[in-house]
C-alpha cells in the first residue's frame, strides 16, 4: 500500500502524464489505468551510477549539471544485491587505486559502474567504465575478490569511453569473465542480456508490458510482424509462437546474439534477427509490407524517416512502446493521418521517479 507521500507523488507523475497528452492533443480511445508494482523498494535491477571524489573517498551515485555529486549507492529503489555490491565497491576502489574521473581537470579513470541483475537476482553484470584501458589489468587481477564476494557476479565488464563528454559508455567492451550474457525468464520466454544491450529495470513490469504487446499481436492475427529496436527480443519472442514470421532489427550486435540465442532455445522457426541501424534499414527495404510493426525506440522517438515508412507501408496496427511520453505523443500525431490511437497503457518501470512506460496500440483509419 502507498503511503500518502508516495501516493500523492504517483497522483501527480499521472496527472503530468495526462497533461502531457492533453497539450498534443492526442485522447486515445481507451487510456487505461496504469500498471504499477505492488511496492516501489527493491524493484530496480539496472542502475548506472558515476563515481566522483577521489580513490581515497569515492562518491557512488549521481552527478547533477553543476557537477556536484550525490551518493545514493544504498538507494532503496535498487535489489539488495545491488545496494550491497555497490556499498562494496567503495572499498574495492580504494583498495585497487582506481582513481574517479574528474570531469573538470580531465583526469582519472573510473567514469561510471553499472550493474545489472536477473528477475531472482541469481544472475548479474557488472561494468566499469574508464577512460581508457589502463587499469584494465589492475581490475582483471582484482576478479577473484570480486566473484568471491558476489557469486552471482556471472559476468565483469570494462567499458571504454574516452571522450570527455556527458556520453555513458563507448563501443568497446572487454568481458573479463569466461561468461559473456546472463540468462533471465520474463513470462516464460529466456532472454539473454550481454553487457551493451538493453534491459528494462523492473522485470516485474517488463513481464507485464511484454505480455500486453503479445496480446495485441494475438487479437490482431498478425502473420507477418517487424519489430523496430527489438533490442534482445522481448518483444518478438514473446508472440513469436502466434505469427507466421517475425523479424527483429537492432543495431546492437550484442542483443541480437543474444535475441538469435533465444530463439534458438526456443526451437523458433519463424523469427530473425538482423543486426543494422533502423533508418539504414528501412531505406533499403521501403517496400516491406508487414501486417503490423513493434516499434521501442530511444528516448528520441521516431525519426521522420521511420514514421515516413510506416504511412507509406500501412501496417493494419503499430504496437509502439515508448519510455518518453513527448516524443510518443509527436510520432502518434505525425501518423494521425492514416492512424487513431486505439489505447494507452501507462507502465510505472520508474517507481518514484517522473517517468513512464507507454504502450500505445495504432490502428489504420479504415481497417
Amino acid at each position: 500500500m502507498l503511503s500518502v507521500t508516495q501516493e500523492a507523488r504517483f497522483n501527480h507523475k499521472l496527472s503530468k502524464l495526462r497533461e502531457t497528452f492533453a497539450t498534443a492533443r492526442i485522447t486515445p480511445t481507451h487510456f487505461h489505468p496504469p500498471v504499477v508494482t505492488h511496492s516501489p523498494w527493491e524493484t530496480r535491477h539496472k542502475v548506472k551510477m558515476s563515481v566522483t571524489g577521489t580513490a581515497d573517498t569515492p562518491i557512488i551515485g549521481v552527478t547533477r549539471p553543476d557537477m556536484t555529486s550525490s551518493d545514493i549507492k544504498r538507494c532503496r529503489l535498487s535489489s539488495a544485491p545491488i545496494a550491497s555490491l555497490l556499498a562494496f565497491m567503495s572499498g574495492f576502489i580504494t583498495r585497487h587505486d582506481l582513481h574517479p574521473y574528474d570531469i573538470r581537470a580531465r583526469h582519472g579513470e573510473l567514469k561510471f559502474l553499472i550493474v545489472m541483475t536477473t528477475a531472482n537476482n541469481d544472475q548479474g553484470i557488472l561494468r566499469f567504465v574508464l577512460k581508457s584501458s589502463e587499469v584494465v589489468p589492475r581490475i582483471r587481477k582484482a576478479l577473484p575478490e570480486l566473484l568471491s564476494a558476489f557469486p552471482w557476479l556471472k559476468v565483469i565488464s570494462c567499458n571504454i569511453q574516452p571522450i570527455p563528454a556527458a556520453i555513458l559508455e563507448g563501443p568497446e567492451e572487454i568481458v573479463l569473465t569466461d561468461c559473456a550474457a546472463i540468462r533471465d525468464d520474463v513470462a516464460g520466454v529466456p532472454l539473454y542480456f550481454a553487457p551493451q544491450s538493453f534491459m528494462q529495470v523492473t522485470p516485474s513490469i517488463a513481464k507485464r508490458l511484454y505480455r500486453a504487446a503479445a496480446d495485441v499481436v494475438i487479437e490482431s492475427r498478425a502473420q507477418d510482424v517487424l519489430d523496430l529496436f527489438c533490442g534482445v527480443g522481448g518483444f518478438s519472442l514473446s508472440c513469436a509462437h502466434v505469427c507466421g514470421s517475425i523479424t527483429g532489427i537492432e543495431i546492437s550486435k550484442q542483443a541480437i546474439e543474444c535475441a538469435t540465442k533465444s530463439a534458438a532455445e526456443m526451437g523458433l522457426k519463424n523469427t530473425r534477427f538482423i543486426s543494422a541501424d533502423v533508418d539504414k534499414f528501412l531505406s533499403d527495404r521501403s517496400t516491406l509490407s508487414p501486417d503490423l510493426v513493434i516499434t521501442n525506440p530511444p528516448r528520441r522517438g521516431l525519426s521522420d524517416n521511420i514514421v515516413g515508412y510506416l504511412l507509406q507501408a500501412a501496417p493494419k496496427k503499430i504496437v509502439y512502446s515508448s519510455c518518453n511520453p513527448e516524443t510518443f505523443c509527436r510520432d502518434v500525431a505525425m501518423l494521425a493521418e492514416r492512424y487513431t490511437l486505439d489505447s494507452a497503457i501507462p507502465f510505472d518501470m520508474f517507481p518514484l521517479t517522473h517517468h513512464w512506460e507507454i504502450l500505445g496500440v495504432l490502428g489504420k483509419r479504415g481497417a
